[in-house]
């Protein structure tokens, strides 16, 4: 489709350039190819002085009309990059929100199966009392106390001295930052049940439980409190500590810096994706015996990260 300043150059530039190709008063007064004037005669200066001010007057005209046309070109080019602009970041937007709702939903998913599969436990365990007749186990089973799960990390935070076998040493004020995002609730109960379970991993490892915290996960003990092993990550790749490995230092119980590199997922996708690093340092020669937590916050940089 013809750009409408460029119709209407053509349209004004056209008659000029025709005029002046041979259809004014020169036309008449010299005929190329015969070597001078037309008949011999030399028109008057009168005619030429007058010729040349008309083509004067049409050349301004054509200058004014040429100006006129590249203002409005680069006006509408202007309004054409502006409108990919907004096109672009709008597109942007709309990733970014896809991104973060495909997350909330891979979330929730792992919460629907880590809570069938506690409800499954627990049909088994009720269907083994019930075989036994031990009656008065079922009926405490029936008042088991109300789960309770923070709506923040500020509220996570000043629950922390509740958490005997933990220690965290992780910057409150990143945690912290995490509320100021709307999926903040969610990451908050993920950490706060990933808390929980590295707070029962503790208590188990020194009732006897033997293995790591994988193992834990797998294989927990009758009643005790887990976390989805599918996102549980216990060492990072070489790649990832040899090009990242400085920012999985962390604080240790005595303020010592400590290499973290085992880390719960809080979520799965995003641009966040929150995670929790911890130390196992429950055994060992001046083990703390605690699980010490240095990180709770963004996503580190990785071989991944853009």
């Amino acid at each position: 489709m013809t750009h409408p300043v460029t119709t209407l150059v053509c349209r004004s530039v056209l008659p000029v350039l025709r005029g002046a190709a041979g259809a004014g008063p020169l036309r008449a007064a010299f005929r190329p190819g015969r070597g001078g004037p037309a008949g011999g005669a030399v028109p008057p200066a009168p005619a030429l002085a007058a010729s040349d001010g008309k083509l004067r007057e049409e050349v301004a005209v054509l200058t004014d009309l040429l100006e006129a046309a590249s203002e409005q070109l680069e006006e509408a080019d202007r309004a054409a990059r502006l409108a990919e602009t907004k096109s672009a970041l709008l597109t942007e937007r709309l990733q970014a929100e896809t991104t973060a709702r495909d997350a909330e939903v891979e979330d929730h998913l792992l919460t629907l199966t880590a809570l069938e599969r506690v409800q499954a436990e627990n049909e088994r365990l009720r269907n083994a009392l019930v075989r036994q007749a031990r009656w008065e186990e079922l009926a405490e089973a029936d008042q088991l106390p109300e789960v309770w799960l923070p709506a923040s990390f500020e509220e996570l935070w000043a629950r922390l001295d509740t958490l005997e076998h933990i220690r965290v040493t992780a910057d409150r004020r990143v945690a912290l930052g995490l509320d100021e995002h709307a999926a903040a609730r969610t990451w908050a109960a993920k950490a706060w049940s990933g808390l929980a379970a590295l707070d029962a991993y503790g208590e188990h490892r020194k009732k006897g439980f033997v293995g790591g915290f994988t193992q834990f996960c797998k294989n927990p003990p009758a009643g005790a409190r887990t976390y989805p092993i599918s996102q549980v990550t216990m060492f990072e790749s070489k790649a990832t500590m040899g090009g990242y490995g400085d920012e999985r230092i962390f604080s240790g119980v005595d303020g010592e810096p400590v290499e973290m590199q085992a880390h719960l997922k809080l979520a799965g996708r995003g641009n966040l994706c929150p995670r929790l690093y911890f130390l196992d340092d429950l055994a060992g020669k001046g083990a703390s015996g605690l699980v010490i937590v240095g990180y709770v916050g963004p996503h580190l940089t990785n071989t991944r990260t853009n």
